[in-house]
């Protein structure tokens, strides 16, 4: 339901929201009691919230979220390591690099699971939705290594509140966290496991 802009404050009970991350957004509860909701301030019918494939499928969104939030650390990690004058160390780029082929590896992810879930076209539903939930998987293990190599580079000055890298790491942590993330790796392995086609030809058409 869109609920009117206008409805009491006091309705609302945010109190129990108390993020290591995303300490700027709001997560609560809404008490309707005795509030008229009209047709028009109704979208869709019972249960089209999780109506297949779009509901598994839009998964990428949230995705694509979690990738900006890691290339963001690499940005931070870069700019920290020009400014302390450690551009230049050779472990330094070593661990540049690894973040680099993570987070390029994980937009390739995204960006095929965008084009597949928006095309127009879903053609085969359960493979549209495995390639999501894969999608999911490999966002947040590119995510977590960068989140490591960002750690390793920087040290303890991206632990303080003052560094611009420290929010973003709490953020993107805990945005991380989405639901039933192993649940979505086993349905995206079992979509390949019962499949008869190539490793190659897996995701083609």
């Amino acid at each position: 339901m869109v609920v009117p802009r206008h409805c009491d404050p006091a309705r609302a009970d945010l109190s129990a929201w108390k993020a290591h991350g995303m300490r700027a957004s709001a997560s609560g509860s809404f008490d309707f009691t005795g509030m008229e909701i009209s047709e028009n301030e109704i979208i869709g019918g019972a249960d089209a919230y999780h109506l297949q494939p779009a509901f598994s499928a839009g998964a990428w969104r949230f995705c694509a979220v979690q990738l900006g939030g890691a290339e963001r650390l690499l940005d931070c990690t870069r700019e920290h390591l020009l400014q302390a004058g450690r551009a230049a160390d050779p472990h330094q780029l070593a661990r540049m690099g690894q973040a680099a082929i993570a987070a390029q590896g994980a937009r390739l992810w995204v960006e095929a699971a965008a084009k597949r879930a928006e095309g127009g076209d879903v053609g085969d539903a359960d493979a549209l939705i495995a390639f999501v939930n894969l999608t999911r998987a490999a966002v947040e293990r590119a995510a977590l290594d960068i989140m490591e190599l960002a750690q390793r580079s920087i040290g303890l000055p991206g632990f303080l509140r003052a560094h611009p890298f420290e929010h973003v790491l709490r953020d993107l942590a805990t945005y991380l966290r989405q639901p039933a993330p192993d649940k979505a790796l086993v349905e995206g392995g079992e979509h390949v496991a019962k499949s008869s086609v190539r490793a190659g030809d897996l995701w083609r058409g």
